[in-house]
């Protein structure tokens, strides 16, 4: 919580005349924008698929992994992006040591204004790229913790209520955060993690970064997060897992995601816990496993528990 605090004072704080670099102790290091365009510039491309053609772009920047490690700041567990607008990209460090990132100061022939540097993975997708790129946070791990109860994730909206058009948001039907997140937490402040189907995980917090924000539910029964704190290309779309500290609601047509979200929040996790199914007269008891082998078993289930 402390590093979410300074990321939003140092939003307001940090000067526009360079980058600032906040260590795993708190420190900050500031690097004058100019300082990136006098060093050793590559080339490099990306491509993306446009309307099924092949779309190659070109860049110039610095191997910004390499600089980072030259620079001697310490060990981290996670390292954060954030832009001028607050989007935030961040990946643990095990994802950082195998990707290639740049710092691109030109694209297509034209150099940006020296406070619109990019941040660029050429192996990922743009929605990891973070564009005037202004802050990189070294974190060391946030520990969180596996929870004590799953609850299916329609079966605890059944009991929530559903708004229509809820403020700022227009043309759509939804769950406000505000409403339902002290089911989940009784804390004052709430740590959320949000998992989508395809793998995107989002580490949040309430209220600071959910105030505000709906859990939209579509005509096709996904749920996507929508959040005035948060820009739009920051915000989750077939949402199948959300937890608030010690307590989850998950689709549990997907109960496998559990699989890589663990290995992701450095659960003690394998296919051999056992599950224990609560239904509405009763539990059983089942290696996971085995309950993954048979998805009929949550179809009728109040809440399940993990027995590590």
């Amino acid at each position: 919580m402390k590093n979410l605090v300074l990321m939003l004072i140092m939003c307001v704080l940090a000067p526009l005349s360079a980058l600032t670099i906040v260590d795993n102790r708190g420190v900050f290091h500031e690097y004058p924008y100019e300082q990136f365009f006098k060093l050793q510039a590559r080339e490099f491309s990306t491509s993306k698929e446009v309307d099924g053609e092949t779309v190659i772009n070109t860049w110039k920047g610095i191997r910004f992994d390499t600089w980072l490690k030259e620079q001697k700041l310490g060990d981290f567990a996670i390292i954060r992006f954030l832009s001028n607008d607050r989007y935030a990209v961040s990946f643990n460090k095990a994802e950082w040591d195998t990707l290639t990132c740049y710092l691109a100061y030109e694209g297509e022939g034209e150099i940006f204004p020296k406070e619109q540097l990019r941040i660029i993975f050429p192996h990922l997708r743009s929605m990891h790229w973070v564009r005037d790129v202004r802050q990189v946070f070294l974190e060391n791990h946030k520990q969180v913790p596996l929870p004590v109860k799953f609850m299916p994730i329609s079966k605890f909206f059944a009991g929530q209520e559903i708004l229509r058009d809820p403020k700022p948001f227009v043309r759509l039907q939804g769950y406000r955060f505000d409403d339902f997140i002290g089911t989940l937490s009784d804390a004052p402040i709430k740590d959320v993690v949000i998992y989508s189907r395809d793998g995107l995980v989002q580490n949040l917090s309430y209220p600071a970064q959910l105030a505000g924000a709906v859990l939209e539910l579509t005509d096709d029964g996904k749920y996507n997060l929508k959040s005035p704190q948060i820009p739009g290309g920051m915000w989750m779309k077939d949402i199948v897992y959300l937890q608030a500290d010690h307590h989850a609601v998950i689709d549990t047509r997907t109960v496998s995601v559990l699989i890589p979200l663990a290995k992701t929040l450095d659960w003690e996790f394998s296919p051999q816990v056992k599950l224990i199914l609560h239904y509405a007269k009763g539990s059983e008891e089942l290696v996971f496993g085995d309950a993954l082998a048979e998805p009929m078993l949550f179809d009728e289930i109040e809440y399940f528990r993990i027995n590590p």
